[in-house]
Order: C-alpha cells, then sequence, then structure tokens
C-alpha cells in the first residue's frame, strides 16, 4: 500500500499527456488554409503579409 500516491500521480501525468499528444495530432490532420496574399514579383502565394515582407526582401531585393 506504499507508493499509490505517486503511482497514481504518474498515471495521471501520463493520461494527461497522452491527451495533449492527441490533441495536437488531431489538429496536423485539419485542412489548412489556401493561401491568399499573392507576391507581385513571381508565383508564390502567403498566408501572411510578414511571410511576403520576408520573401521580397531575401528574394526580391531592391525591386
Amino acid at each position: 500500500v506504499r507508493n499509490t500516491g505517486s503511482s497514481d500521480f504518474e498515471k495521471a501525468r501520463v493520461a494527461r499527456a497522452e491527451l495533449k499528444r492527441r490533441e495536437r495530432k488531431r489538429r496536423l490532420l485539419l485542412p489548412k488554409p489556401t493561401p491568399s496574399i499573392p507576391c507581385p514579383q513571381c508565383p508564390r502565394m502567403f498566408h501572411a503579409t510578414f511571410g511576403l515582407r520576408s520573401h521580397l526582401r531575401f528574394k526580391h531585393p531592391g525591386k
């Protein structure tokens, strides 16, 4: 009857970790939205303006 507290705690910790992992994996299976921001210099599309600005700075400098 000893160490039952720690084994119960460990079982609960493992169950929480498995639940978090299942949720994380489930989110990966959701369809990703299509990018809607086009690069004015090439056919590449972006989800966010930050990505577009970074792309323009490194791939199309000076344009």
